[in-house]
């Protein structure tokens, strides 16, 4: 009786399509070494001989890429982003940060991991290092990106179009499309929905520049409400929690106040006559309003105001002007701190001087948009930010320390200094439609597409997710689409 003849692992049956998939999704997720894993694990739990174990997996494999070749492809690469987005994370915690040398790496890998044999895996490797590092590389640069500051503004909840956030991102494509954007906003039709949606975003610039201002307060602005009222319906809280607290606090011993002023000023480098200026000062409007070794809520508001203005004001003048300044805030810490002391509600008055500092430069810069509603662009609050900074040669404004400074110089960079405005082209055409009621049809479908494309249907552009989502989409399935490709090339050969 004869033998029995060994099964022949590569003869090719027809596929299981759940089996297929798996088998699929395992090599995207495997770096190509699926195929490995599967048979390694049924020599250990079946019994089976690794090397035929292997070779009838790898059959089974290429028989449904035969058969079902999108099936088969298509989930491989979309199973192999999470770890290529794992691995470039890794990379990156070992100090491998370039697009380039990571897509290189990856697409390495996976080269090796699609290979059957030893010169194929080199083959695949080498491929794949070229290739993936080249074609991560010119996505970086070519395609399409939003830019770090477009994201940053984008967490404060400021709607951006799509040549906003894609402004002075580096790549060839993201500045196309930003300049195009740029030229529509003055072509007929297109141009208005463009402006109106650049008008949000400025709009809701202002909101959030004013959320930030009123943070230390915890006040809660209604979203229906236009910056101008926005700002008066803070002013209007302001000034219920001013005299709130006000009423509350007193220095009922004004002794110890008295004996650090006077011991400031006489340690000072200032001189006599110097001192003597300062001491009338703060005879004025401090040591005068002392009643009974007490002073009132009303009168130390007062006083404090007043030392900060003097302050402020010396000190921008330098010299020795510049020194009284210095002793002059001086005195006004050394009230502060006794006003810490003596009440415990001072915190809140605090909050309130540090939310009334923080809206100084922004009732500024609404009176430099009076003729826009109140409505101010980045570069006026930025104007107005300087200006409000006391300190000599703007330092505060240098180091960035100001308030609203960071989202202000953001908005700057990705809004423009420009307030939105139709463009002459539209306004011309306006005229001759007027004139010529029948050209309006002309301007419906720049319009209706123009209105698309800037439309936020969730609050977000659809189209500037599909703009961004192309390059890391080409990133991700690098090295799965060069594996393969180097794969499917290597067989094809004689």
């Amino acid at each position: 009786m004869a033998a029995p003849k060994p099964k022949d692992y590569r003869q090719k049956a027809p596929s299981n399509i759940g089996v297929g998939l798996a088998r699929s999704a395992g090599q995207g997720l495997l770096f190509g070494f699926g195929d490995e894993v599967e048979a390694f694990a049924r020599s250990l739990i079946k019994g089976e001989k690794y090397d035929d174990a292997l070779t009838q997996v790898r059959s089974e494999l290429e028989t449904f890429r035969e058969e079902a070749p999108i099936a088969a492809y298509g989930t491989e690469i979309l199973s192999s982003i999470p770890s290529v987005l794992s691995g470039g994370a890794g990379l990156a915690r070992l100090g491998i940060t370039g697009v380039g040398k990571a897509g290189a790496i990856e697409s390495a890998l996976y080269g090796a991991g699609a290979g059957e044999d030893l010169e194929s895996r080199a083959i695949g490797a080498g491929v794949g290092a070229v290739a993936g590092g080249a074609i991560s590389k010119g996505a970086e640069k070519l395609l399409p990106k939003k830019s770090a500051v477009a994201k940053e503004l984008q967490k404060k909840g400021i709607p951006l179009t799509p040549g906003q956030a894609l402004r002075d991102s580096g790549s060839i494509g993201s500045t196309l499309i930003t300049a195009l954007e740029d030229l529509s906003t003055s072509y007929p039709g297109a141009g208005a929905p463009i402006q109106a949606k650049r008008l949000e975003s400025l709009i809701k610039t202002n909101k959030v520049l004013l959320d930030e201002a009123v943070e230390p307060l915890g006040i809660k602005i209604p979203k229906n409400l236009t910056p101008k009222e926005s700002y008066e319906y803070v002013d209007d809280i302001i000034s219920k929690e001013y005299e709130n607290v006000i009423s509350k606090l007193s220095l009922q011993n004004t002794s110890n106040l008295e004996t650090n002023l006077l011991n400031a000023i006489e340690e000072s480098a200032l001189d006599q006559i110097e001192q003597g200026r300062v001491l009338k000062l703060l005879d004025k409007y401090l040591f005068n309003k002392v009643k009974d070794g007490k002073l009132s809520g009303k009168d130390l508001k007062n006083a404090q105001t007043e030392l900060r203005r003097l302050g402020d004001s010396f000190s921008k003048k330098g010299g020795f002007e510049g020194e009284i300044g210095q002793i002059i805030k001086q005195a006004k810490n050394i009230l502060e701190d006794e006003i810490d002391l003596q009440n415990v509600g001072s915190s809140q008055l605090k909050k309130i001087n540090r939310v009334y500092a923080n809206l100084i430069p922004i009732n500024d810069a609404m009176q430099q948009a009076i003729i826009q509603e109140g409505v101010f662009t980045p570069a006026q609050i930025i104007r107005a930010i300087r200006k409000a900074d006391a300190t000599k040669r703007k330092t505060q404004l240098i180091a960035g320390k100001k308030p609203l400074l960071e989202t202000a110089t953001q908005a700057q960079q990705v809004l423009g200094s420009q307030f939105p405005e139709t463009g002459t082209a539209s306004r011309l055409l306006a005229q001759d439609v007027i004139q010529n009621p029948l050209k309006l049809a002309k301007l419906v479908g720049p319009a209706a597409a123009s209105e698309i494309l800037m439309s936020r249907p969730f609050g977000v552009s659809p189209l500037t997710g599909l703009l961004t989502g192309i390059s890391p989409t080409v990133k991700t399935t690098t090295p799965a689409t060069t594996a393969l490709l180097s794969q499917r090339i290597q067989e094809e050969q004689p």
